[in-house]
């Protein structure tokens, strides 16, 4: 098999991981809290290990760099927070969606950032994902669990923005596995109290925080697999992948096809749970996967 093959293998597999990981959310009976941190504790295992048969660095080269670190992973953790509560309120086509905003949203604020100039076709693409996000809405009211799960998944692909941006500005010696494994790490020790007994409901209760979000936790064998499952295989894995994945492929055909993930998430949504797109969920999807797809060429023409 020619390694293009073999690399195209590779990057289709991540992106279809990626897509049934957000069945976890639904198939996992905790919290959106438990589930961020039980998947960041398995995936440190897995990393560690991954890490280490690569030959890589474990310790950071500045110390610095622990800092950044830090704030990486609390981005990160925000992210993947807001996007699988995205996930439990509202269909995955739905959240996954709202969270693919975050191309379009990174060519608008690179500029500022970097000093660059803004171009005006970014304007005129932000300007489609608004109309795009607009035609999914079904109603300007938080009571709507599809509206909230729009508003989240959106505020996810801002964090994971704002985390592309530091990692481009401050982090880029480290290899993909190095960074991974250190966010983690971070949320899995920021998140650890809401996985033991008790604390949680207490958090729930003082915070007023909605049951999906911060509640008890069932410990029993099935969601513990499932957890294990997810932050090793469907976590550590698609990452390596991915990044392997580079080897043989453009950055054009690596964006492209990341492209794919709103479709993977809403086939497997299909099968598991039988939720089927509404039109404005398709119309508006469409428009913004346009608009993400031409903001990804573009930016890969410039690079």
């Amino acid at each position: 098999m020619k390694p293009k093959t073999v690399s195209l293998i590779q990057l289709n597999l991540a992106v279809l991981m990626w897509g049934l990981t957000a069945m976890f959310s639904k198939g996992i009976r905790w919290p959106t809290t438990a589930i961020v941190g039980g998947r960041s504790l398995a995936a440190v295992g897995a990393l560690v290990a991954l890490v280490m048969v690569a030959k890589g660095a474990l310790r950071l080269r500045r110390r610095a760099d622990y800092g950044v670190m830090l704030v990486l992973g609390v981005l990160m953790g925000a992210h993947w927070l807001t996007y699988f509560q995205a996930l439990k309120i509202a269909p995955a086509a739905v959240a996954i969606l709202s969270l693919h905003t975050y191309p379009v949203l990174t060519a608008l604020v690179e500029p500022f950032v970097f000093r660059e100039r803004l171009r005006v076709f970014d304007l005129f693409l932000a300007a489609g994902v608004f109309g795009g996000v607009v035609i999914m809405t079904p109603e300007l009211s938080l009571s709507n669990e599809v509206t909230l799960g729009i508003l989240l998944g959106v505020a996810s692909g801002v964090f994971f923005m704002l985390r592309n941006l530091i990692t481009r500005t401050y982090v880029k010696p480290y290899s993909s596995s190095t960074l991974m494994l250190w966010q983690v790490l971070v949320i899995g020790a920021l998140l650890l109290p809401m996985l033991i007994p008790g604390v949680q409901e207490a958090v729930a209760d003082g915070l007023h925080l909605p049951a999906t979000f911060a509640g008890t936790v069932d410990y029993s064998p099935r969601t513990l697999g499932l957890t294990v499952l997810l932050g090793v295989v469907f976590t550590a894995v698609p990452q390596v992948l991915h990044t392997a994945s580079f080897r043989h492929l453009s950055g054009k055909t690596v964006g492209i096809l990341a492209t794919l993930l709103p479709f993977y998430g809403g086939f497997w949504d299909y099968v598991f749970n039988n939720e089927v797109p509404s039109g404005r969920t398709v119309i508006g999807g469409l428009i913004i996967l346009a608009c993400v797809l031409t903001e990804t060429m573009r930016s890969i023409n410039r690079a």
